[in-house]
């Protein structure tokens, strides 16, 4: 199997102290039929990212600082337009990171970070730097990493970065970023079982909404326990990952008091990889994250999926973005292959419904009190082909997604909706 990295060789090394590395990606996207409430007709969009990377390296710390640029073109009025696609030039990263060695044991080795970051953490589904989505979460505060050859631990304390745009999102207009009152922080621990199968034992912590009265702040913590073997030829692979959530929602009103938060989460995906031309890969995925039970009682049951990326799991981002891990049931098949040395792809159906129907289709803005009688939202289909024309250097990247209406759909007066995208990435 050969893989591709995600991140480029920088433009040169400077000196041996120097590095600097530049990433562009472009999008162009179509929906043809909305699947969104109170919206109707097909919408385009051209998404632009402009990355600028410069480290400094010394033998005793390392400077990283990193301008991103993220903007959008050629939408409407009515497209979903927000934070998770235009953030106009800004500072993605400014942190110093002092790496250390031989703490405690010989073996050991880690680092500390001060200022602002990105990071990806376990699975990617709860805290993560977006690849797709064309914006990127960052955060500030201090993130440091203890490993050796079997185990790491890896704890940060953070305030997350709040994306701002000058005026309206659809005028890419830049506006410095700036850090929330927020708290989200973390620990992750990863230890091998085996060459093969690892475990994953995490908590996070986040007090959001502290701008607001005390009834209305938002304060859970997360638990999450994750057991994994990564693919590889002639063998069986599997990732099973739970998570509970719990603490204190939002009061329902201005006077009462903050209401109990009880979440849950589930992933389970197992296959075979086998050793044969085009390198096929088949996996079982099944996907569970709860919804409320009740909008209108006193307990809060809607996961919080924090900072994760939804693209691995639930198909593109962007204008698409219909299936994230809230109040969502859906299994389903997946089969990768690689037809080319410098080409990889997949196909993918899944079938999502309603952990829990009286809370609606969040991600769709459809909300209704009680019960529409139906939950299956209807079939994904779904395929993505990336041509590496110059590894690490360019990349042609391109997916179609197909929503056969179930009916919750019809319930709702949706048909089927079709997405397309074509991108660009080129690394230097």
């Amino acid at each position: 199997m050969v893989h591709f990295s995600a991140v480029a060789e920088p433009i040169s090394n400077l000196s041996e102290w120097l590095k600097l590395s530049f990433e562009q990606q472009s999008r162009m996207q179509h929906l043809d039929e909305q699947f969104r409430a109170g919206v109707d007709g097909s919408d385009q969009g051209f998404e632009w990212r402009n990355t600028l990377k410069a480290e400094v390296i010394k033998e005793k710390f390392s400077i990283t600082a990193e301008l991103a640029d993220m903007r959008t073109y050629l939408t409407d009025s009515d497209s979903p337009l927000d934070s998770l696609i235009s953030n106009p030039l800004d500072i993605l990263q400014a942190n110093v990171t002092v790496p250390f060695s031989n703490l405690f044991k010989e073996e050991n080795r880690g680092f500390i970070r001060l200022g602002r970051f990105t990071m990806d953490q376990g699975s990617r589904r709860f805290v993560a730097r977006n690849r797709f989505r064309n914006t990127i979460n960052s955060f500030a505060g201090v993130q440091a990493r203890l490993e050796n050859n079997r185990t790491s631990m890896e704890l940060f304390y953070t305030r997350p970065t709040k994306r701002r745009v000058s005026g309206d999102w659809i005028d890419n207009d830049p506006r410095l970023d700036k850090q929330s009152k927020d708290i989200f922080w973390g620990t992750y621990i990863t230890t091998k079982l085996t060459e093969q199968d690892s475990l994953q034992l995490y908590l996070l912590g986040a007090d959001e909404k502290r701008d607001r009265p005390a009834n209305q702040r938002f304060e859970v913590l997360t638990t999450g326990a994750r057991l994994f073997r990564n693919p590889i030829p002639k063998a069986w692979h599997y990732d099973l990952e739970s998570v509970y959530q719990f603490g204190d929602a939002p009061a329902l009103d201005e006077v009462s008091q903050q209401i109990d938060h009880r979440a849950k989460y589930f992933h389970l995906s197992f296959g075979y990889s086998f050793d044969a031309s085009w390198q096929p890969r088949v996996s079982f995925l099944y996907h569970y994250g709860s919804g409320d039970k009740d909008p209108l009682d006193d307990e809060s049951n809607e996961l919080d999926h924090m900072f994760g990326v939804p693209r691995p799991d639930f198909g593109p981002t962007g204008l698409f973005r219909a299936f994230q891990r809230v109040n969502t049931s859906s299994p389903g098949i997946m089969l990768n292959f690689q037809p080319a040395t410098n080409i990889d792809a997949y196909v993918r159906w899944q079938r999502p419904s309603l952990a829990e129907s009286a809370q609606g289709w969040r991600t769709t803005r459809y909300k209704h009190p009680g019960n529409l009688g139906e939950d299956h939202l209807g079939n994904q289909f779904e395929t993505r082909v990336r041509w590496h024309i110059m590894p690490n250097r360019l990349t042609i990247d391109s997916g179609y997604v197909w929503i056969d209406a179930g009916p919750y759909m019809d319930l709702v007066d949706k048909g089927d909706s079709h997405y397309f995208y074509l991108q660009t990435i080129l690394r230097l």
